[in-house]
């Protein structure tokens, strides 16, 4: 299977080396096509970590609640994540579907002999690397190494955690050393992506909460001026009916007595 796609992606890497003539652009434009590919599947990853890592507060307190029933703690986190509509798998299924591209393009530039038996002219240079050899000059394994940090420090929020944001760039840095420059272009280009993607993703959610905050605020406006409105109507049938009531007491048959009786007071005068 990892063979099979590592042929497809030979195919695409291929196409975009005989386009632009260079094996690093035409990384970096397979990045860009592994990425648009895997976009919905990253996306759901991210969607299914942030839920989980706004339930977590709730999560510790159902653990210190049960921490003496296991059978009990099981039972009331799923539950809890049933009805916030959450699958603690819901991160690892889309990584799980992207992780054989990956390998299958890991494979394919660690081997960059496989691109030039599908192309004629190859030449494996990009600015002063050659592609196919480790980097003599450490540049890319560095850059490399800090844009996974700055990866994980947009994805890691869990303190427990915290450790990783420091242990895999240098894992990064370590294995890149040794590895082609192409697959650590690669590397390097994916993680960019992968940091635009996040902070697009966070710049969208911010952008519902406010459209959301708005639309709140302006119902509740909108309830409290119909509120102020049925108050006005009220008060204006109040004031109406205390003027017929007055007219009709005008009207009233003690009155019309009252008022003879004076006329005819007036007359015996």
């Amino acid at each position: 299977m990892i063979n099979a796609l590592a042929g497809y992606i030979n195919i695409i890497l291929t196409f975009f080396y005989e386009l632009v003539n260079n094996y690093g652009l035409a990384i970096i434009m397979l990045t860009a096509v592994v990425n648009i590919i895997t976009l919905p599947l990253t996306r759901k990853q991210l969607q299914a970590s942030k839920k989980m890592q706004e339930i977590q507060p709730e999560l510790k307190k159902i653990q210190e609640k049960y921490k003496h029933d296991k059978e009990k703690l099981n039972q009331v986190t799923m539950d809890f994540m049933r009805e916030n509509k959450v699958n603690p798998l819901g991160g690892c299924l889309p990584l799980l579907i992207q992780f054989p591209i990956l390998i299958a393009v890991f494979q394919l530039l660690r081997e960059p002999e496989l691109i030039t038996k599908t192309t004629t002219d190859f030449s494996p240079f990009f600015l002063f690397w050659d592609l196919t050899k480790s980097d003599p000059y450490y540049v890319l394994p560095i850059l490399a190494a800090v844009a996974t940090f700055f990866q994980q420090l947009l994805v890691i929020t869990d303190p427990k955690q915290k450790m990783m944001l420091y242990i895999f760039p240098v894992i990064i840095l370590v294995i890149s050393v040794s590895f082609p420059a192409g697959l650590v272009l690669y590397w390097f280009t994916n993680s960019i992506f992968s940091i635009g993607n996040h902070l697009l993703m966070k710049k969208s959610n911010n952008q519902k909460v406010e459209l959301s905050s708005e639309k709140i605020a302006k119902e509740k406006e909108e309830e409290v001026q119909a509120i102020d409105k049925r108050a006005e109507r009220q008060a204006g049938k109040k004031g109406k009916t205390k003027k017929v009531k007055a007219k009709m007491h005008d009207k009233s048959p003690k009155k019309k007595i009252s008022k003879a009786k004076k006329k005819g007071a007036g007359k015996n005068k």
